[in-house]
C-alpha cells in the first residue's frame, strides 16, 4: 500500500452525512503518518461537501488508482479528523502531482490538464487523518473487492 501511495495514483475521497447524503472529490496526495494513520490532502474549495460530511460523521473513504495499470485500492476510516494544516504538506502534494502527471502524460494527457487540479494555494489545502479499518483490492479482475490485510500498531 505504501508503495502504491507514492507511485503517481489518482485520489478520490468520499464522505457521507448522517442522513445518507454521499459526496466525493479529488484528493491531491496521501501518505502514511509516523503514527500509522493515513493523511489525505485536498482542496477545501473542491472538497467542501466531503469535508462537511467527514466533520459530521468521522467517516471517510479513499480510493487510489494507478493510471498505467488500473491497480486500485480503497481504504475506509471511521475516526477521521479534518485539519486546516494541509499547507504544510505542499512538498508531498508537489511530489504526488509530478508522479501523477508523468502517469497521465504516457497516455497523452497534457500537463496543463493535471496542473489545474494541483494549484490551490496552501491556505486552501486541508488534511484528513484517519486510521484505516478496512482495505479492499479494487483492481478490475477476479480479486476485485477482496479484503486486504491491515497491520495494527
Amino acid at each position: 500500500m505504501i508503495d502504491l501511495l507514492a507511485a503517481g495514483v489518482s485520489h478520490q475521497v468520499g464522505g457521507c452525512t448522517n442522513d445518507g447524503r454521499p459526496s466525493v472529490c479529488r484528493g491531491l496526495a496521501a501518505d502514511i503518518e509516523p503514527d500509522g494513520r493515513l493523511v489525505v490532502i485536498l482542496s477545501a474549495k473542491a472538497g467542501f461537501e466531503v469535508l462537511a460530511a467527514v466533520r459530521e460523521t468521522g467517516r471517510v473513504a479513499l480510493n487510489i488508482t494507478l493510471p498505467e495499470s488500473y491497480r486500485s485500492m480503497s481504504l475506509l476510516g471511521r475516526d477521521a479528523v479534518v485539519s486546516d494544516a494541509g499547507g504544510g504538506y505542499r512538498a508531498l502534494v508537489n511530489d504526488r502531482y509530478h508522479k501523477f502527471r508523468e502517469q497521465l502524460q504516457r497516455h497523452g494527457v497534457p500537463p496543463a490538464y493535471t496542473r489545474a487540479w494541483y494549484e490551490p494555494p496552501d491556505e486552501e489545502l486541508v488534511a484528513i487523518r484517519f486510521t484505516p479499518f478496512s482495505a479492499r483490492n479494487q483492481t478490475p479482475g477476479p480479486d476485485a473487492g477482496a479484503a486486504l490485510p491491515l497491520k495494527t500498531a
